[in-house]
This record gives structure tokens, sequence and C-alpha cells, in this order.
């Protein structure tokens, strides 16, 4: 079979590798580079017919995008004196030109409220623009059971009456099952009065070998990717040193699986796509599960250019990026997607965590109820709707083995009730299982 390298020209720097990016996307790594080269090699694919799609830069780090019957795409990093270079016959590359959005609606981010009865993990994000569209990232595990359908409702009650969801955008940062799950249930059972118009990931070949004995990973990004073959949606492959944009929003992708190359992901969290978002002057940051590997290239690439306003906190606050990152980050307000009873438990052993939430004005658990910051972000401006969803201890015995006394069964039900939360809409638990069940704050 012919290597698409071999219809561009070739760069004159050090080989130190090939790595194969899915969806007939070659990625090749070369060393001893430096600006002048990157210069130099954009020109000549110039003087062989590509036209230029973009360049763009991002604390000192080079990037351009070229075509003409194959997509280029070159990265220069400086940290390590890199150069990546992928090409691939697809058509398809996001939105290069900055876009504007006009409407009445506020534009807001929300961090969702995952149905956490069963499970403590599962992340959702959804950006509303102007024009009442959405921008969604993720969507949850399959155990959260209903959750397609409380975030199409969650949508649909933030559309104008008579006109059909539309989901300007659905980024997919990594195919963890309590990240793509109910994006598959969606697309089956939720889109009747709905538009999405494109899909946006760099997932990891469905073929690497990142050392684990559970597949279930590999297993669902190749659903997912029949799903999203099925679905009248174009699908758009992300690199890093690309800027995108989407109604109001801008999007710079900083790092994902091809960045790790030539070291070999073993923590799948690795092939997380990280993204800082800005939107009405504020940046939030994105990193889905992302681990320690992508924190070695985010903090060598990026630096202080990091610092944001809004964080979610990487892999739900469980192992993720470490503290020096999120001192970098030195984001205002910080948002864990997990349950109380995880940020708990994981507060005093990682530091990381201790980090993000000193730095930060303010803390926010997606446990206790969707999270909501409305943009322009100032301090004051985030509220937390209320709390839907609550444990089920005795099913979370039986499927995780975790137990828990019932003065913190207890502690966790007041938390509940305090957030908004409806005792009425619970079933909960009878004393026969050991946990009496508690009696409702008397109001003072």
């Amino acid at each position: 079979m012919k290597n698409i390298f071999d219809s561009i020209p070739g760069f004159g720097g050090k080989y130190e590798g090939e790595y194969y990016c899915r969806e007939n996307c070659f990625l090749r790594l070369f060393g001893n580079a430096d600006e002048n080269s990157f210069l130099e090699y954009i020109n000549l694919l110039k003087e062989n017919g590509f036209s230029v799609l973009q360049k763009n830069e991002i604390n000192g780090n080079l990037f351009a995008a070229l075509k003409n019957d194959i997509q280029v795409n070159v990265l220069f990093t400086p940290c390590d004196g890199k150069i990546r270079i992928t090409a691939c016959e697809n058509d398809l590359t996001p939105n290069f030109e900055k876009t504007e959005c006009s409407g009445e609606c506020k534009t807001t981010f929300y961090a969702f409220e995952s149905d956490q009865t069963l499970i403590d993990c599962g992340m959702c994000l959804m950006v509303q623009c102007p024009d009442h569209s959405f921008f969604v990232v993720d969507s949850g595990h399959y155990f959260q059971m209903n959750d397609n359908d409380r975030i199409h409702k969650f949508m649909r009650e933030r559309t104008p009456e008579g006109q059909k969801i539309v989901i300007n955008g659905w980024f997919i940062t990594h195919a963890h099952t309590d990240h793509i799950s109910k994006l598959m249930d969606f697309l089956k059972y939720n889109t009747d009065d709905v538009i999405i118009e494109g899909f946006y990931q760099n997932i990891l070949p469905g073929e690497y070998d990142y050392g684990s004995d559970n597949h279930e990973e590999l297993e669902f990004a190749e659903k997912l990717f029949k799903a999203l073959e099925e679905y009248p949606a174009p699908v758009y492959k992300l690199h890093s040193g690309m800027r995108f944009y989407i109604r109001n929003l801008a999007f710079d992708v900083l790092c994902n699986h091809e960045d790790i190359f030539p070291e070999h992901i073993t923590d799948y969290n690795d092939s997380s796509t990280v993204l800082m978002m800005e939107a009405e002057g504020t940046r939030v940051f994105i990193p889905g599960d992302a681990a320690m590997a992508s924190d070695r290239v985010l903090k060598e690439r990026y630096g202080d250019w990091l610092k944001c306003d809004v964080v979610q906190i990487a892999h739900h606050g469980h192992t993720g990026l470490s503290a020096e990152c999120y001192s970098l980050l030195s984001a205002d307000a910080a948002i864990f997607p997990v349950t109380r009873i995880m940020f708990d438990q994981n507060l005093p052993r990682h530091e990381a965590n201790r980090r993000a939430v000193e730095i930060a004005d303010s803390y926010y658990i997606t446990g206790d109820g969707t999270v909501c910051v409305e943009l322009p972000y100032k301090r004051g401006n985030i509220f937390t709707l209320p709390d839907e969803t609550f444990e089920d201890f005795e099913k979370i015995k039986r499927i995780w083995r975790y137990v828990y006394s019932d003065e913190r069964k207890n502690e966790l039900y007041e938390i509940f009730i305090a957030h908004g939360g409806d005792p009425d809409e619970l079933l909960l638990p009878s004393s026969k299982f050991g946990w009496i069940e508690p009696k409702p704050p008397i109001e003072e």
C-alpha cells in the first residue's frame, strides 16, 4: 500500500518515527527543528501546490494547516525542537474563521449533573450560545441509565418552543465509557427534534495496545465510530495547534494522543483531547480525563499561557493532572465532575485537588447539582441548580463494594436536601439494609 507521505514533500529534519492516528491519518515526528525549518517547510508545501487553510501560534508553538488533494498539518513545538506532520485524505476541517453569534440568550457554561445513583464518574458539559444553540462535551456512563433523556430534557427546556434543539458541535474528549455511552444512546433515541451540526474528536486508534486487560474502551470506541458514521453530520478530526470557531466560541486544541508519541500510552486517559475555550472574554479549560503524560506536554509547551478563569478538574478529581499544572492554570473557579462522596475521599489524597481548591475563589461539585456559569465570568455569577440524583447505597455496595456508615449516609442526605434535592423523588433504602431513613433537616 502506498504511504500517504509519498504524495507530499519530505521534511529534512531528524526522522524519529511514524504513527497511525486513525481514519487514514498518519503522523511523522522530526527532531532538531526550529522556527526557520518550520517556515521553510510551509513554503515548500506552498510551492508544491498546497494552499494554507490556517496559521496559528500558541505561546510560541507554531501550527499550519494546508491542503491540496491531501490535508497536511504541521506543528512546531520549541520546548523540545520537534515538528509533527500529520497527513490524511480527509476533506473535512473545522471552521478556522472567526464567527459571530447574535440572539437574546446569555452565553452560559453548564457542568451537567450526571445521574450518580449507581456510579461516581460520568461527565457532560454544555455551552449555550446567544442563538440558543448548544456546544456539548461528552455525555455519561451506561450506568447513568436515563441521562440521554435528561440531557435532551435540559436542552429542550432551554430552547424556544416550536424550535428544534440545535447542537452546534458535540466534542468527544476520549472514548471511556463514562464519557461516550450516553452520546450513543442520544443518537439512537433522542434526535427526532434535534439538529447536530458536527462532531469533534481525535480518538485513539482501535488497534492501539495501551497495556490494559480491559479492552472495553477500545470496543466502545468502535461502536461510537459506527454510530457517528450512520448519523448525517460531519465528523471533524482535531490536531494540536488548531484554533477553530463555533458561533461565539473559540477553541485552541492543546494536546491529544498524537502529542504523546513516541512515548507509548499506558493510561487510556492520556488519549484525551484537551481544549481551551474562549467565550465572552472568559477562558475555560477542558481536559477531559487527561493524565500525567498529557500533564508533561501541557506544562512544557504552554506554561503560564494556561492561565484561565474556569477549570474542569481532570479525571473527576481522581489521578489526573498535577498540582503544578493547576498552579499554571490558576483558575478562579474549579468544577469537579464527581459525587460529593468521591470528592471528599480524593481531596486529602490528591495534592492536585487541594491545589486547585486552594487557588480558586470557589469550587463546585456536579454531584450537588448542575453548575451554571454565566459568561463573561465574574465572581458571584456561578450558581447550582437543584440536586436531581442521590446515591443508591445498597446497589453501590453490591456493584462497587463501597460501604458507608449510617452517619455518612445521613450526612449526604442532608447535603442533598440543602442543595435543593426533593426527598419525594427518592426511593430510599429501607432500615432492613442497616440504614434508618433520615428525617429532613428542621428549618430554623
